[in-house]
Order: structure tokens, then C-alpha cells, then sequence
């Protein structure tokens, strides 16, 4: 409805040629000529309905709802439901709707809480309204945009202003930023409440953490580690929602007095009094990783989705049986089988795993899974571990060999993945942010065998020889001795 010729007005509107003739007189004027010269004039879908609707009382049923003038006459606010996304329906989204009843019929305001239904799906869902609005998370120009749809016209998807929103349901509209979209919250919700402070909803969840933290002991690592991770979660998403909040406030072609905050989110904290270092925080989550609990493997899995930084481990890599190299295969043949930790299991979850280990030189956990690549052999076998952050101190830097992953060798003779986080990666054979990071990885394994891994953010310095070495497109499996590497890297 954005631009529209005389055309697409008259078939969206329903109106005859002579209908249009007749509103020529005193009709919105178009869109600026000079950008539609080699063509017909167009004219704002929005502000032709708007004016229709007011100019011409007895055409305002042919514009969707929300556009017409609200009728002076009493609302009520029905009350909401909240819906996960296996209800039953087509809707593959967790959303919560509230229902006024208006002059015009019920209005459906859905604020999704997972994935974004669509307006048109849930008019089978929430049958006796008139017209659904879906609060999208994207902003327009006053607020988080709207998609309505109503159900005379369930093929038309338009985008009603907040203030017409408003205007139609009697008062103003609710708006929660996403982490404060609380299930019970929602529901017990009327017009008119004063703010209430919640618990921050998030994903990854700091929830699992502070229940595991409360069942450890008093200042062990483990309970330390949960409460620290879990409070940035916490405190990062209620900044986040408070900063929505008060941006749309602030915002002069904002929502204004057409929409309620109902609540704010709750910093009453239990964790800061647990706060720990970096140091402690690793110490617990390496035992976090040795454990076998239900729990602990969800704690985890929320953990390696906000950072992997923290984790004991560095970046994960694979390796596939049948298409091994050498070195590759002399990693496959140290593991040691072991029965399933933590931090196995949160892989387990995603793959038909066939086997666990440990890497006995760096003390990763390791699973083999068949079929991993939906493209090979289901049967194929594929190893996947994690990459050290970093080598023992004192290390000597041997030799690298590329290869995917790379590997490093130390002059007494053992095997590593080359110290990487999940990103940035290391790579060669091309013009890339690959092949500069693996440049500044082996730069540093050079001068300190000990180095930690490349990281964003890093502000280590460049190695122009060693990026010319890694640009180059070597076999892969390819050694570059320390001589070989020294000498790169001074243009030798």
C-alpha cells in the first residue's frame, strides 16, 4: 500500500470509474510527480484510505479497519491467552494475545514471545475477531511495527500507526520489550495496572544457572562460575529492555501517550554478592563440564550459547574418518574412550553420536556421530572436538600443518589443534580474514609457545610475511617448519 496508481486504488477500494471521478474533487494529492515522470502518478496507499474513510463516511467500509476514524463508544478489555508454539494450530510460534471488544468487533493484539506468527494464520486461530494485530520486532516510524489483517479482507496485510491502534481500542496500547514477556505476567495483566517489576525472560536463559548455583556449596567455583554467568545474562537483557523502553519515550515521532509500559524489569539480584574473576569462573565451569547431571548439561548448553570465552576449551573443529590425512589420523588413534560427560552430552543432543572420548593431551571431550553431512555416507563417521585456547607454557612452536583443522607441532614432538576460538577461524589458500588470523596465531605461537588464541577485539600486531605464506594455495597437509615459518615471516 505504499504506492499505488489510480489503478491499484480503484481495484484495491472497490471503486468505479465513476466513483473516482466523483472523489476527483478534493481528493489527497499524489505522490511528488517527479518521481514517477516516465510513468503514472502514484499516490500513498495509507494516506488515500485515511482520507477516504474521513472525507467520505459512507466509503469507510471498504478501508481496513484500523485506517477508519475509532468510534466514540465504550471498550473492554477480554483478557488474554497465552500460546505455545505446540498448541495444536498451524502457528509455529509461542505468542501471547490480548482481546478487546470494540464497536468494529474484537481486536487481537499479539505480542510473540517465540518465532513471529503471521496475522493471516492466527485469524483460524482466534475466530471470533475482527481484525489481528501482530506487534513485530522490527521498528517503523513510531514504534515497533504493526501487522494487521482483518478478517473481511483476510488477503490484505496492512500497517496501522500506533495511534490508530490506540485510538480503537479505547486507550493505550501495551507493549513489552521481549525479555519481559513473562507468561504469568501476561496473562494477569488488565488496563490501567501500575507497572510491575519481572523477571527478565532470555534466551540463552539464566534461569538453569542460578538453580544449579543455589544447590552448590557457599564459595565453590561451580556455584560462583553459574551466578557470574547467569548475572550477565540477567543484567544485559534488563539493560537492554530498560534502554527500549526509554528510547521509545524519548523518540519524538514515537508511540507517545498511545502506548503503556506495563512492566519494568525486576533487579532485585541474587547473584552479584557471587560475582567472580575470569580465573574462577573457568575453574567452575571446567567441573561444570565434568559432571554427568541432567542439569548441568542444560546449564552448558545456555553457557556455550552466550559465549564459548569462558569455557575451558577453545573453538570446535571435526574430522572425518574417511577423509583423514595422516596427521588427522594420529589424533583419531590417541583418544581414549569415556563414559559421557556434560559437555559430551550437549553435542549428543544434536547428533546420532556412536562413541565419546577425551583428547589425553589436552583433556578435550571428543564425539564421534554418524551420518553428521546429510550429502555423504549416513554411515560415515565424524570426530568432533575442541581446539585448546591455548598450548602448555614453556612450549616450542615445531612445525604447522595445514589441514582442516590446522595443527601444530612443539618441538618435543606432540600433536595440538592450533589454538582458535569458534571465531575468527583459520584458513588458507586465499585473500581472507583466515588466513590474517592464522598469520597472527603462528606469529605469536613463534615468539610465546604458550600464546593464547587470536580473539576479536585482539590487538596484536600484523604479520605481513607470514599472511603472504598463508594467501598461497599449499596441498593440503602441507608442513611449514619453524625455519620455514621464521623466514616468511621476515621476507627471507
Amino acid at each position: 500500500m505504499e504506492k499505488l496508481t489510480a489503478t491499484q486504488l480503484k481495484e484495491l477500494f472497490g471503486l468505479s470509474e465513476e466513483a473516482w471521478t466523483r472523489l476527483a474533487d478534493g481528493m489527497i494529492e499524489p505522490l511528488d510527480d517527479g518521481a514517477f515522470a516516465d510513468g503514472p502518478k502514484r499516490w500513498s496507499g495509507y494516506a488515500f484510505a485515511r482520507w477516504l474513510a474521513s472525507a467520505h463516511p459512507e466509503l469507510a467500509g471498504m478501508v481496513p479497519l484500523l485506517l477508519r476514524p475509532a468510534p466514540q463508544a465504550e471498550y473492554r478489555y477480554r483478557g488474554g491467552e497465552y500460546r505455545d508454539a505446540d498448541d495444536g494450530t498451524d502457528v509455529r510460534a509461542e505468542y501471547f494475545t490480548g482481546r478487546w471488544d470494540t464497536r468494529g468487533g474484537v481486536i487481537a493484539i499479539v505480542s510473540p514471545c517465540e518465532g513471529v506468527p503471521d496475522a493471516r494464520s492466527l485469524l483460524e486461530v482466534h475466530t471470533d475477531t475482527a481484525c489481528v494485530v501482530v506487534v513485530e520486532h522490527f521498528y517503523g516510524l513510531d514504534g515497533p511495527e504493526l501487522q494487521a489483517v482483518d478478517r473481511e479482507r483476510p488477503e490484505l496485510v496492512y500497517r496501522p500507526s500506533w495511534s490508530e491502534l490506540a485510538s480503537h481500542v479505547g486507550g493505550p496500547v501495551p507493549w513489552w520489550p521481549s525479555a519481559l514477556r513473562h507468561r504469568a505476567h501476561l496473562t494477569g495483566w488488565t488496563p490501567g495496572d501500575a507497572p510491575v517489576p519481572v523477571d527478565v525472560a532470555t534466551y540463552p536463559s539464566w534461569e538453569p544457572l542460578y538453580e544449579l548455583a543455589r544447590q552448590e556449596p557457599e564459595g565453590s567455583p561451580v556455584r560462583r562460575a553459574c551466578f557470574t554467568i547467569g548475572h550477565r545474562i540477567r543484567t544485559s537483557a534488563a539493560e537492554h529492555a530498560s534502554w527500549e523502553m526509554e528510547n521509545l519515550r524519548t523518540w519524538s515521532t514515537g508511540p507517545g501517550d498511545s502506548m503503556e509500559y506495563p512492566a519494568v524489569p525486576d533487579v532485585a539480584d541474587l547473584g552479584p554478592g557471587e560475582l567472580a574473576t575470569d580465573a574462577v569462573v573457568g575453574a567452575g565451569l571446567a567441573e561444570l563440564c565434568g559432571r554427568t547431571d541432567d542439569l548441568a548439561v542444560e546449564c552448558l548448553e545456555h553457557v556455550s550459547a552466550w559465549s564459548s570465552e569462558d569455557l575451558p576449551y577453545g573453538g570446535t573443529f571435526q574430522v572425518t574418518r574417511t577423509d583423514v590425512t595422516r596427521v588427522a589420523a594420529e589424533w583419531i588413534n590417541r583418544l581414549r574412550a569415556v563414559p559421557p560427560t556434560a559437555l559430551h552430552r550437549v553435542w549428543e543432543e544434536s547428533y546420532d553420536t556412536v562413541g565419546t572420548f577425551v583428547d589425553p593431551v589436552t583433556g578435550s571431550p571428543v564425539v564421534a556421530v554418524k551420518g553428521k553431512f546429510a550429502f555423504r555416507r549416513v554411515r560415515e563417521i565424524t570426530y568432533i572436538g575442541r581446539a585448546p585456547k591455548r598450548l602448555p607454557e614453556g612450549t616450542v612452536l615445531k612445525e604447522v600443518i595445514l589441514d582442516d583443522p590446522i595443527w601444530v607441532r612443539t618441538e618435543d614432538g606432540v600433536l595440538y589443534p592450533a589454538p582458535v576460538m569458534d571465531a575468527p577461524g583459520l584458513s588458507w589458500g586465499y585473500d581472507g580474514s583466515g588466513p590474517l588470523t592464522l598469520a597472527q596465531c603462528v606469529g605469536r605461537l613463534l615468539d610465546d609457545g604458550g600464546a593464547h588464541a587470536v580473539t576479536y577485539g585482539d590487538a596484536g600486531k600484523d604479520e605481513p610475511g607470514l599472511g603472504d605464506c598463508f594467501r598461497v594455495k599449499h596441498k593440503r597437509g602441507t608442513r611449514l617448519t619453524r625455519r620455514d615459518l621464521v623466514r616468511a615471516r621476515t621476507g627471507g
